[in-house]
This record gives C-alpha cells, sequence and structure tokens, in this order.
C-alpha cells in the first residue's frame, strides 16, 4: 500500500487549526512562520514575517523571548509570558539542526496555560496558610506530610485507618517518597503516642552485628562484647513502635528470630535462656520487590505476611504531580524561613518543578529547594540552566548513557515535527533506515 504524503501547504492548514500557536525561526531569530493562534495569542500583527523575534523582546512585547534562549543555548527552552491582556502564555522553542550539527531553525510552540496558573496561584495561596491534607491535625504540615493528590489522599485515608488499631504493616515505595514519615505519621496518631517511635534501617548496620543490635546479648557472650551486656532495640521499643526500614536487607537467620516475635511476642536476648514478654508495634518498609526476593529465597514468605498485616504502597512523585507544587512551596516556606532570606517564587518556575520527573522523589524535591534557596541570587527563586535539563541532571549517568538520553530526547522531539520517519531522516540529516532503527531502539512511535 502507497504511503500518503502530506503537502506542506497541508502541514500549514493543520497548524492553523491547532489552539496551540507555532512559529518558526533561522537561526539568527528572523521569523519564518507563524500559524493563526499565535497571532491571536501574541496579538501581533501579520507583518511579523521576515523580522527579529529580538525586536520584539526590545519593545518589551516579550520580556524574554524563549526563541532567542534557544538560539543562545542551542536547546530547547521553555519560558512564560503575561500579554497586555492578561492571558499567560508558555512558549516552549526547539533547536533543529542541519546534517553537519549546525543550528538551522528554531520551532516554537505557544500555549495558553491561564487557567492553570490560577490553579497553581490558589495552590500556593493555601500552602502560605500551611494546609495539609487535614484540618484537624495541623502538625501534619511540621511532619512534612503535605497531600493535594487523589493518590496520597487515599494514602493518608489509610493510615488514618490503620493507625488506630496495632497491626503490623509493611510501606511499599521507591527511595525518597517518604516511608519514614508515614511511619512516624501512623506512630503519632495511634495509642502508642505517648511511648518510643524507634527506627532501625537494615541496611545500614553490618550483618554480623545486626542480632546484637537488636536482640542485645547477655555479659560475657562473646568476645569483644562489653562486659556489662547490652539491651537490644527490642527492649527500648517496649510498648512502643519499631520502625524496620529496608527490611529486605534484614539476614535470612534473623528473619526466623523476628518472626518468632511477631508470633509469640517473646525474644531472647543472645546468651540468654530466658524469654522476654514484650509489646511493640512493627511498621517496616521496602524499595525492593519483596516477591522476587521471595521467589528467589532470599526472604521469608510467611515474615512477609506477618509483617505485611496491611500494605501501604507510596506512589512515585512524578506519578502525583498534583503533591508537587504544593511540596515545593511548603518547603521554599520552610527554608526561607530557616536561612532568614526573601524568594519569590515565578509561575513559570512552578511549572518547571512541575514537568520535572524527580527521580529522587520528595527528598530529592527538598534538597533541590533548600539548594536554590542558598545558591540564588536576589529575592527571586530561578532555577539554574544546568540544574534541571529537560528533566535531568546528567551527573546521575555516565557518558554514554548520558548522550543516550540526549538522544532519544532529540528523536522524540523531532517525532512530534514530522509526518514520517523519511521527512525526519531527511530534516535530522540521517538516512531512513537509520531513523527506524533509533526509534525502535528508544521505543518512540
Amino acid at each position: 500500500m502507497e504511503k500518503e504524503l502530506i503537502s506542506a501547504n497541508d502541514i500549514v492548514k493543520c497548524l492553523n487549526q491547532s489552539n496551540d500557536g507555532f512559529m518558526i525561526s533561522n537561526s539568527k531569530g528572523v521569523i519564518l512562520y507563524a500559524s493563526n493562534s499565535y497571532y491571536e495569542m501574541t496579538k501581533l500583527n501579520d507583518n511579523i514575517l521576515g523580522h527579529n523575534i529580538g525586536e520584539y523582546e526590545k519593545k518589551g512585547i516579550f520580556a524574554k523571548s524563549s526563541c532567542l534562549s534557544c538560539i543562545k543555548y542551542k536547546r530547547t527552552y521553555t519560558q512564560v509570558h503575561s500579554t497586555k491582556n492578561g492571558v499567560e502564555i508558555i512558549t516552549v522553542s526547539k533547536p533543529i539542526f542541519d546534517e553537519n550539527g549546525n543550528l538551522q531553525y528554531v520551532v516554537t510552540n505557544a500555549r495558553d496555560i491561564s487557567s492553570y496558573v490560577n490553579i497553581n496561584k490558589k495552590l500556593i495561596e493555601v500552602n502560605n496558610n500551611f494546609s495539609s491534607y487535614s484540618e484537624e491535625k495541623t502538625h501534619e504540615a511540621d511532619e512534612g506530610i503535605i497531600v493535594n493528590s487523589p493518590e496520597m489522599i487515599r494514602v493518608m485515608d489509610l493510615c488514618k485507618l490503620v493507625s488506630k488499631t496495632s497491626v503490623s504493616v509493611m510501606i511499599l515505595g521507591e527511595t525518597g517518597v517518604g516511608k519514614d514519615v508515614i511511619a512516624n505519621y501512623i506512630h503519632k496518631n495511634s495509642d502508642r503516642k505517648n511511648e518510643r517511635f524507634i527506627t532501625l534501617n537494615c541496611g545500614a548496620i553490618p550483618k554480623e552485628l545486626m542480632e546484637s543490635e537488636l536482640f542485645g546479648y547477655t555479659p560475657g557472650s562473646f568476645t569483644g562484647g562489653l562486659k556489662e551486656g547490652k539491651k537490644g532495640i527490642l527492649y527500648y521499643a517496649q510498648n512502643g513502635t519499631l520502625f524496620l526500614d529496608e527490611i529486605c536487607e534484614l539476614p535470612l537467620h534473623l528473619q526466623v528470630k523476628l518472626l518468632r516475635v511477631l508470633e509469640n511476642n517473646v525474644y531472647t536476648p543472645i546468651g540468654s535462656a530466658e524469654e522476654i514478654a514484650i509489646d511493640i508495634r512493627i511498621i517496616s518498609a521496602t524499595n525492593q520487590n519483596i516477591k522476587n526476593l521471595i521467589s528467589e529465597n532470599k526472604f521469608r514468605e510467611d515474615l512477609y505476611y506477618r509483617l505485611g498485616v496491611v500494605f501501604i504502597n507510596i506512589p512515585p512523585l512524578r506519578e502525583r504531580q498534583a503533591d508537587i507544587i504544593p511540596l515545593a512551596t511548603h518547603f521554599l516556606k520552610y527554608y526561607t524561613s530557616k536561612y532568614e532570606v526573601y524568594k519569590n517564587i515565578e509561575v513559570d518556575t512552578l511549572i518547571q518543578l512541575q514537568e520535572y520527573d524527580w527521580p529522587g522523589n520528595v527528598r530529592e524535591l527538598r534538597n533541590t529547594i533548600e539548594k536554590i534557596v542558598i545558591l540564588s541570587q536576589g529575592d527571586t527563586f530561578e532555577i539554574p540552566e544546568d540544574n534541571m535539563q529537560d528533566g535531568e541532571n546528567i551527573m546521575n549517568y555516565k557518558l554514554k548513557e548520558y548522550m543516550e538520553q540526549v538522544e532519544k530526547r532529540y528523536l522524540n522531539n523531532a517525532s512530534k515535527l514530522f509526518s514520517n520517519s523519511r521527512e525526519m531522516g531527511e530534516a535530522i540529516g540521517v538516512d531512513h533506515s537509520t531513523v527506524l532503527r533509533k526509534l525502535k531502539k528508544y521505543n518512540i512511535s
């Protein structure tokens, strides 16, 4: 079947029907094409073709042109503009290179985000008042539990239910999502809130010391031990809550002993024959696929079900974007108060924060806000251009991995501009078969 090709005129017709505006310039910033929606959003007249976008920046029509920034830095650039009639526009300018790697064109997409901005302004107002999930418990904001997304509201509903019982809870989620914060919340809202909340990171203690740390030992139990013996963590957690983080790192022989604690509510220190009765609640957490570890005989299935009477799965931050801006504004307020500085956050910065994937989750967001509060100049909270390049910190990758990420992003962007892979290959300067191979490699349709 012969493939149908679309003509240049038909492409223009399609672009003119889009609600988004499109503008194309050459490598010097001279405007070559603008769609109807672009004219309508920017309120520029029909005589802009052939003019340099810099002219309109100088006239104050654009405070800062994403197109000129794209030309300067040779990469995709995003900018938010406020028009004279109060319309908020976000422009994204993407570079198009010739076969020799020289900048040839800049394609700018413009979108009206007024309604989006209004929603975010309301969110900022709400979070400036330290609103949190529960109006009845304002201390939740101090615990770092700021939720706005349906996903996290469901998590908090479940936490409220289980906190009123003493069942064992297993918290699942990626590194940095706040498993320790959730565990602490459950404890503080339970009947054990006036007793100790003790955290043991099973991955941070050498395996040969784990048993003595957890169960304690009697005097003279082993060479190198304290002559008076030592009380274990179980002893100090009596009547309280023990949070076992990174539970999958617990050695198998200790998994057997922990199972006995859960089943019989007793434990035996090393070197002792005496069983000690214990009344504690155990909350565990892991960022690993524990079911895979069970199938590989690296974690006991019976212990898994004892620890996980209730499972709480915390979604990663990228899957609950509605929490990003409330969390960011909360952390911003906290750190500006801590360091006694003033920082005003712009809408385009909020959009950058929300569009970033946050592989380190809430922990990365918090650390990023703190770093920028300390390092940014002036009163405006701005993300350095090398801090977040299209959602990536380049130091997370080896050179080959990073170059693959750049290539994937470039091809993904290019695929949106052309109707078929042959046109795309001609535009980016590679043959048709290479385009198909690369698209298949990166799973780009």
